[in-house]
């Protein structure tokens, strides 16, 4: 009997760090291709042109919010148990990808709108229509299934094809300044290719034919995910708009130190997006382990955060040191240094919050502070940004996550405190 348990025991630790190394390459793949693609871009097309299309992005980012609505960590609780019923996982999957769909149509309805209505974004509308090809490609990508029935190396393989297609068009077609229109092109055909190429999967692994459910389910479905996507969607509020408030108060050059300066700090913090996606099925499903896995979680977060402050200088100078303007890449290295609690506040937000208040169905809870913490961090932007451009960005980013790392740590402890093994 004991022997029988150890197996079940390492069977259960090995999935965990296939899973593990799967999502590890993917993040890997999402965070390291950009940074080389990054420096070749603002060569060629300039931290201005680079702007306009970091701009353009961070709108179409709330769009991509929209159609996911949530499902990363509703659709993902919800299949992480019901994943060997295949009849239960058809139904699910109907579910999410027809809810999908439906906002789909709404955020086209609502790009189109923006595009007839607000000058600035009608003055570059055609990279605003690349980005549509986009939002198609989101919809066909249901990494909350890949991450639901816990197939990790899926989503790897979809990324790398999303990524090594957007990295070879740009570094093959985009010669001259004036094509930095067709950047949001080859990124939209990166996610689309991916996107078909993931419901391939899905159909041929996984046996599911996707049917267009009925709209009474669908009701279901978002009322079910309604607390995840508020708490998915409500950083952007702070996050995604930092960078989009800079380039409406700002140069586009300072989109382009903000959104470098954000994808640096995002790199730094590729590990804990990491444990907190592959942890978050198998702890809904191995509660036991949640208190061993918080010292992990801050450890790494504390380690991050000295690394990105203290290497910052090296590594900025270090990747962009093909840049023709040095002083541009100082601006960046400010940013990122600003940026350095970013790694340990996330930590202890997926810790607490994640994997912790949503495990417990305290969705309520955390979803109320991120929401909380979200509106803080919007005010504390439409403060700082006008006066403090891209710093400001920087300092609001910090202030949010603090908000909501203080709150979250605060409503975990005092509601599972009960839950600890003694």
């Amino acid at each position: 009997m004991p022997v029988n348990t150890t197996k079940l025991n390492l069977r259960k630790y090995f999935g965990l760090i296939e899973n593990f190394m799967s999502y590890f390459l993917f993040k890997a793949i999402d965070a390291i291709i950009p940074l080389i693609i990054i420096p070749y871009l603002v060569n060629v097309v300039s931290f201005g042109k680079y702007g306009i299309y970091a701009f353009a992005y961070a709108l179409i980012f709330y769009l991509q919010n929209i159609i996911q609505f949530g499902f990363l960590l509703s659709a993902v609780r919800t299949i992480a148990v019901i994943r060997d019923d295949k009849k239960k996982l058809t139904t699910v999957y109907n579910n999410v990808l027809t809810t999908q769909f439906y906002f789909f149509i709404i955020s086209i309805f609502i790009l189109v709108l923006l595009i007839l209505t607000v000058p600035k974004i009608g003055e570059h509308y055609i990279i605003y229509c690349f980005f549509g090809i986009l939002l198609v490609g989101e919809l066909l990508s249901p990494m909350w299934f890949f991450l639901g029935v816990e197939k990790m190396r899926f989503i790897t393989i979809v990324n790398v094809i999303s990524k090594s297609t957007f990295a070879i068009l740009c570094f093959t077609l985009i010669k001259q300044e004036s094509q930095y229109i067709y950047i949001s092109l080859y990124h939209s055909i990166g996610y689309i290719v991916s996107g078909i190429i993931a419901q391939v999967i899905i159909y041929k692994q996984f046996g599911i034919r996707f049917k267009l459910a009925k709209f009474s389910e669908v009701k279901l479905t978002i009322k079910d995910s309604w607390s995840s996507f508020l708490t998915l969607v409500s950083p952007t509020i702070y996050h995604n708009t930092s960078i989009f408030l800079v380039g409406v108060f700002g140069l586009p050059s300072y989109v382009g130190f903000m959104e470098l300066g954000s994808k640096v700090s995002g790199a730094f913090g590729v590990l804990n997006t990491i444990m907190t996606s592959v942890l978050y099925p198998f702890l809904n499903r191995n509660k036991s382990d949640i208190f061993k896995m918080r010292y992990v979680f801050i450890g790494l977060g504390i380690l991050l955060s000295l690394s990105m402050f203290f290497f910052a200088d090296i590594l900025i100078e270090l990747w962009l040191s093909k840049v023709d303007r040095q002083d541009e890449a100082a601006e960046i290295i400010r940013v990122v240094k600003y940026l350095s609690p970013s790694p340990f506040l996330a930590s202890v937000i997926s810790t607490f919050g994640v994997n912790g208040l949503m495990i417990y169905k305290k969705d309520r809870i955390f979803s109320n502070i991120i929401i909380f913490g979200s509106v803080l961090g919007l005010i504390a932007g439409l403060i700082l940004i006008p006066k403090y451009s891209y710093i400001g960005g920087a300092i609001t980013i910090v202030f949010a996550l603090s908000v909501k790392a203080i709150l979250s740590s605060y409503y975990a402890i005092k509601t599972t405190k009960k839950l600890k093994p003694m």
